[in-house]
């Protein structure tokens, strides 16, 4: 066996490749308001948060912060009345737990606990803030988060950072970018992870069986090319790698290996055509597919390539490090397999773009000073381990969690990253305009012509840059 600690249960999130309805358009009418199953602390009786179909509101309120109201207790001189939507699902009930550890030690309030599931969380965030009905306390992901701060959802948190510091040092540059909005913080962060190709899973038996040498986290992408080349059998249908930028901000993360970046910093501009680093970037991943041939075929890349690597079809796959506690159980006995932090690029950079989830306190929340404490409750560094050790989730958004021993001890692969995270920015890449959805859906569009070999590079190349940029020429809606 491997070095690598197998979990239990197999990891039931995959982030960053879920594809969602974020709401970028005004005109996109009603949204469909998700919401699950509630439960309140205390002694509570359950009550859902109400739920609206009314169409979100069309005109951004202010993004600054405002002068929120101290905690109120109930008009009887009750218990103060407060609530949490969460993360649906058994990978995130680490995040109810914590608001239940949270609200036995506030003995002072009354915390109901929403689920919510990933997907319905856009719409549903912007139906409720027009009916004033949004929970105090609210996750969200990077894939919508902004467009959330633009149309006023939350409420800016510096001051409270100010006043109560909750370790900010201890976060991770990129996922404090992530849970900022034009400048002002609105959100802590409880998990970054650098991206779906950020690490590279290999089947040991297959390379000791070829005699080729085991990758190194030193090594570069010219050693990622000739491994795979050396290792793709196409005859038996066996291939060297599984690389593929099915996102934008997949291929981000090469781009910027390459010393480059497909979008601007001011978010813009489209630079995947335009950077010759990232054309760089685009060139190696086309001539891996097409000239090397050591990747499978867009017929055998469908719905079974999830299981390409565990049936011993791939010498290595691309695999993030919200994988590696589930990987350990498709593969089971099969064979012996490790893990190493994606290849350096030219120049010797390894790239990532943070992919950030945070929690916010409503911008109309009566009782902002308790929001605050369950905030920093549920990013803590204790609450972070506890989501690893106990929930099989991935390290979270901070530095000491990465380098916890109750966390190095399950993986080494996690302090390893932690060095790698820490000198290297990666904010998530997302456009000025915050059309993320129709820039996505773009790139999809039009992206896989040119990575399978379908179309001449230069044509393609200039196919995705142009319809990318002119979705990113648009106004904010």
């Amino acid at each position: 066996m491997s070095d690598l600690a197998v979990s239990r249960r197999r990891l039931l999130k995959t982030m960053g490749v879920l594809g969602l309805a974020v709401p970028v358009l005004a005109a996109c009418g009603a949204p469909t308001v998700g919401g699950g199953s509630s439960s309140t602390t205390s002694g509570s009786t359950s009550s859902a948060s109400p739920s609206s179909s009314a169409a979100p509101t069309t005109q951004a309120a202010s993004v600054s912060a405002t002068q929120a109201p101290k905690s109120q207790a109930a008009a009887s001189g009750g218990p103060i009345a407060l609530s949490i939507a969460t993360y649906a699902g058994v990978a995130d009930e680490w995040q109810r737990e914590a608001a239940k550890t949270w609200a036995a030690k506030n003995t002072d309030v009354k915390l109901t606990i929403d689920e919510v599931n990933y997907a319905d969380a856009p719409k549903k965030q912007l139906a409720q803030l027009a009916t004033g009905t949004m929970e105090d306390v609210y996750f969200s992901g990077i894939k919508w988060f902004p467009y959330s701060c633009a149309k006023g959802a939350f409420r800016a948190i510096d001051d409270y950072v100010k006043a109560n510091d909750p370790g900010m040092s201890d976060f991770f540059s990129a996922a404090i970018a992530g849970a900022s909005f034009e400048g002002k913080l609105f959100g802590l962060p409880y998990l970054m992870h650098p991206g779906n190709p950020a690490l590279i899973a290999f089947n040991k038996d297959m390379l000791e069986k070829k005699g080729v040498a085991m990758p190194t986290d030193d090594w570069t992408t010219d050693d990622y090319v000739k491994l795979a080349t050396t290792m793709t059998d196409k005859a038996n249908k066996i291939y060297g790698s599984n690389y593929f930028p099915n996102t934008y901000y997949d291929f981000c993360s090469l781009a910027r290996t390459f010393g480059g970046d497909d979008m601007s910093a001011d978010g813009k501009k489209f630079t995947f055509g335009t950077d010759p680093k990232s054309v760089d970037a685009a060139h190696w991943a086309v001539d891996l597919r097409v000239k090397y041939q050591a990747t499978p075929t867009q017929a055998e890349s469908g719905q079974q390539a999830a299981q390409l690597f565990p049936s011993g079809k791939l010498a290595t796959s691309t695999a993030g490090t919200y994988s590696i506690l589930g990987l350990g159980q498709t593969v089971g006995d099969k064979f012996k397999w490790d893990v190493v932090l994606f290849p350096k690029g030219p120049t010797g950079i390894r790239g990532y773009q943070g992919f950030v989830e945070c929690m916010s306190i409503f911008s109309k929340s009566k009782q902002p000073d308790k929001a605050y404490d369950l905030v920093v409750a549920e990013t803590s560094k204790d609450t972070q381990i506890m989501a690893v050790v106990k929930y099989q989730y991935q390290p979270g958004s901070r530095k000491s969690v990465w380098s916890a021993p109750e966390i190095t001890k399950i993986n080494s692969i996690f302090g390893r990253a932690l060095q790698w995270m820490s000198d290297t920015p990666g904010p998530f890449p997302m456009p000025y305009n915050l059309r993320y959805t129709e820039l996505e859906d773009k790139w999809e569009n039009t992206s896989k012509p040119l990575f399978y070999g379908d179309v001449d590079f230069q044509q393609g190349l200039q196919q995705v840059q142009q319809q990318c940029q002119a979705i990113m020429d648009e106004p904010r809606p």
